[in-house]
């Protein structure tokens, strides 16, 4: 029982007042676009400000890998099963990744305070 767009707005009410489908859409798109940049900005920002270009730059490859995923499954034309088992492999991928910059990152930092003791 999910409830879509339309189940919550009638397009056709919004299309009696003047609003086209596509310019709703449009809208919602850009203030869900809006919504990601306010809520992302803080923690590129706390990011910056503790140095951690690293995970920073982990993030925006991981973005753009799964930007890049959905552009040509969108160019394929059709969604079948193995489309959904790349996706999980490369989510976990990114996952087994960012352990793997932790675990850099904390050996890292370990042996930065030895060196100052």
């Amino acid at each position: 029982m999910f409830l879509t767009i339309s189940d919550w707005i009638k397009i056709s009410q919004l299309q009696s007042i003047g609003i086209e489908e596509e310019l709703f859409y449009t809208l919602v798109i850009l203030f869900g676009i809006a919504g990601c940049y306010v809520l992302i900005r803080p923690i590129s920002v706390f990011l910056l400000s503790i140095r951690s270009e690293t995970l920073l730059r982990y993030v925006l490859s991981g973005l753009l890998f799964i930007v890049l995923f959905f552009i040509v499954v969108l160019l394929n034309g059709h969604i079948e099963l193995i489309t959904y088992q790349l996706l999980k492999l490369a989510l976990q991928v990114l996952a087994i990744l960012g352990l793997f910059l932790c675990v850099i990152h904390l050996f890292r930092n370990i042996s930065k305070r030895k060196k100052r003791v």
